[in-house]
């Protein structure tokens, strides 16, 4: 026989999901981040997505943007290698899904990818990509996204790239 909780397995997979990514912003944006937070911060990322994934109502938007914030995560910490494998996959599901996904999340897919290549030192590639994320926030139709978008892109680490 099965064991059947007393709540309502998809709701709760979304409350957690959403829950869980809200969590992350405090800590990506804290100046003294203990190692304790920054694992915490990876664990909610691959939580979050995770939960989104297993609800009823997820859509490729919210595929691409867990595995988004999985990258932002990966490359706040400075975990190169994961940073570019989450990033690349990131890039896939937006740029394979286009009419799936918003305009932001095409401009967001570029940001990690620039900011992942460059904590990996690989300035040209963090640069082409840096350039298209720029030219994409052109295109995000509505001014509150592209502000939004543009004040992430000048916030957090570039190690090293314009600077």
């Amino acid at each position: 026989m099965k064991n059947e909780p007393d709540f309502n397995i998809d709701k709760a997979h979304r409350w957690f999901g959403v829950e869980f990514n809200n969590a992350i912003f405090p800590l990506l944006e804290k100046e003294n981040r203990t190692d304790e937070e920054t694992q915490q911060m990876i664990q909610m990322a691959f939580a979050s997505t995770l939960h989104w994934s297993r609800f009823s109502g997820c859509k490729i938007e919210n595929r691409a943007r867990g595995e988004n914030m999985i990258a932002t995560v990966l490359t706040y910490a400075g975990m190169k290698d994961a940073s570019i494998f989450y990033a690349k996959r990131n890039h896939d599901i937006v740029f394979s899904n286009l009419d799936g996904v918003a305009d932001f999340d095409i401009s967001y897919a570029l940001m990690i990818m620039a900011r992942a290549y460059a904590l990996n030192e690989r300035f040209a590639e963090a640069e082409q990509f840096y350039q298209q994320c720029l030219d994409s926030i052109d295109e995000i139709k509505d001014e509150e996204d592209k502000k939004i978008v543009q004040s992430d892109l000048n916030n957090g680490p570039w190690y090293g790239l314009n600077e």
